[in-house]
C-alpha cells in the first residue's frame, strides 16, 4: 500500500510542473498607434496599453521563472526570451512613434 501511494504521489509531482507551466500565459500585444498621424487621445491610449502589456509580460515572465524554479532550459527558456524580447520591442517602437507624435509640433 505504500509502495503504491508512493508512486501516485510521484506521479501527481511529476505532472504539477507542467500543469503549472500551461497556465502562464501572454496576450497578444497591442497595437501601436502611428506617431505621423494618432491624435494624442490615441497616443495616451497606446501607452497606457504598452504599460498594460509591460505589466501582463513581466507576470508572464515571473510565472516562467517560478515554474522553472530558476533553470531556464528548453521550453520555458525559449518561451521566456521570446516574451522579453517582443516586450523591449514593443516598448522601444511605441517610444519612436511617441517621439515621432511630439516632433510634429
Amino acid at each position: 500500500m505504500n509502495k503504491l501511494r508512493t508512486a501516485l504521489v510521484a506521479a501527481a509531482l511529476t505532472l504539477l510542473p507542467g500543469t503549472a507551466f500551461a497556465e502562464c500565459t501572454l496576450g497578444a500585444a497591442p497595437q501601436i498607434p502611428n506617431g505621423a498621424t494618432a491624435t494624442e487621445a490615441e497616443m495616451v491610449a497606446g501607452q497606457q496599453a504598452i504599460k498594460a502589456y509591460v505589466t501582463e509580460t513581466q507576470e508572464f515572465l515571473a510565472c516562467l521563472e517560478g515554474e522553472t524554479r530558476g533553470r531556464l532550459a528548453g521550453e520555458a527558456g525559449k518561451k521566456y526570451e521570446e516574451a522579453s524580447t517582443r516586450m523591449t520591442k514593443l516598448a522601444t517602437e511605441f517610444n519612436a512613434q511617441l517621439k515621432a507624435f511630439k516632433n510634429r509640433g
